[in-house]
């Protein structure tokens, strides 16, 4: 048998793990990831634990009808790395990439052309893939995200592959926090490309800018800039300015109170004739917690009267409100990653969620409060909520 070895990598389950540790969820539009770093850094951590050659590393995704991505083409080139491409279902789910990853690492063993593999992965499936690889006499080393609190020492790693592989390399999780970053938002780059130019900006899922004569439409929460507006309406941003704070002023007294109240009622307009827009009523998020059984009684947060002290909360309670802080977690960074048109398009179908939103939303409260207690349609029922209270507040 050669003396070489090989790395494979489940890229779902690493920039998951990686997605988590530095923006709290694994929606793949909330990071951003240094490809060529990431794959040195695992090949660096094997040469330095190993001296044989490396074989290659393959990397296994998921893509639509399995076609290269740009982004699957960047890793593609890296020296020594091999893309192998499962395909992605309706609802994001990855098909074929654990049957692909199987298949080669135990026609690697067969071949003989390498004596140890290097599995980056915690999926459960591959055992039987592990241990057949292992009769034709490879050796087979888990390679582990570093948790000290976990009692196998590494992330997200099912016990039985940890009990099936000889051994088990933990990599640092300096290497996540050099290689991912959480991804600047849309209102963020909207804001600092129209500091730095003067000109409002377009936010569009496409790229391809507003119509010719047309203002830009504000990304999600953005709110236009007060120069762009008085610009279109003929007047010189010192004159809008001015204005807005002799309104302020004006505001002050009862009386103005009143005239602007009858104004408002009478319609007002701008400059040029055309209405001006007025706040709507506020929306009130509903409490759409879990209901407590019949005769029970739904146990909050409470202050001892004796010590003025937090009484001890429930751990439904705290349950509960660790899976809502995913959920908001999550909304925080979809709202941020995507366009005017994709928002609208979620809101259309409210309350349903889209496959893939509902998939990592699920995904990622399992990773925080355990599988068995987000089975719980309870638990499920109020992390959906929360995101839709969450976007509620963005929007």
């Amino acid at each position: 048998m050669s003396r070489k070895s090989v790395i494979f990598v489940d890229a779902g389950f690493l920039l998951a793990t990686g997605g988590l540790r530095v923006t709290g969820n694994s929606l793949r539009s909330a990071f951003s990831v240094q490809y060529k770093s990431l794959a040195d850094g695992i090949q660096s951590f094997v040469s330095e634990r190993d001296s044989r050659d490396l074989l290659r590393m393959y990397w296994y995704d998921a893509a639509k009808d399995g076609v290269f991505s740009d982004e699957h083409k960047r890793i593609g080139l890296l020296p020594g790395v091999k893309v192998r491409l499962g395909r992605m279902s309706y609802n994001g789910e990855q098909k074929g990439v654990d049957l692909k990853l199987g298949l080669d690492l135990v026609g690697v063993a067969r071949n003989r052309s390498a004596d140890v593999a290097y599995l980056l992965s915690g999926d459960d499936d591959l055992a039987e893939a592990v241990e057949a690889a292992q009769d034709l006499g490879m050796k087979v080393v888990l390679l582990g995200i570093e948790n000290q609190g976990h009692r196998l020492g590494v992330t997200a790693v099912a016990e039985h592959l940890a009990l099936q592989v000889d051994d088990i390399a933990t990599l640092p999780q300096s290497l996540l926090d050099r290689c991912f970053a959480k991804s600047a938002p849309v209102v963020a780059a909207y804001a600092a490309a129209s500091s730095e130019s003067g000109v409002e900006v377009s936010v569009s899922g496409n790229g391809a800018g507003p119509a010719p004569g047309t203002r830009p439409l504000p990304g999600p929460g953005m709110v236009p800039a007060l120069g762009a507006v008085a610009a279109e309406e003929g007047e010189t941003p010192a004159d809008a300015e001015a204005a807005a704070d002799a309104g302020t002023e004006a505001a002050e007294s009862p009386a103005a109170a009143a005239r602007a109240a009858a104004s408002v009622a009478a319609g007002p307009t701008g400059p040029s004739g055309r209405p001006v827009p007025t706040p709507g009523p506020r929306r009130v998020p509903q409490d759409v917690r879990p209901v407590p059984a019949a005769g029970a009684v739904r146990r909050e947060p409470v202050y001892s009267t004796a010590t003025g002290a937090p009484a001890a909360q429930s751990p439904w309670f705290d349950l509960v409100e660790s899976a809502e802080a995913v959920a908001v977690s999550l909304a925080d960074n979809w709202h941020g990653s995507v366009s005017q048109r994709e928002l609208s398009e979620l809101l259309a179908e409210r309350p349903l969620l889209p496959p893939t939103i509902d998939r990592v939303l699920i995904k990622d409260c399992a990773a925080k409060i355990g599988e068995a207690k987000t089975d719980l349609q309870d638990i499920r029922k109020a992390i959906r909520a929360a995101f839709w209270r969450r976007l509620d507040e963005l929007v």
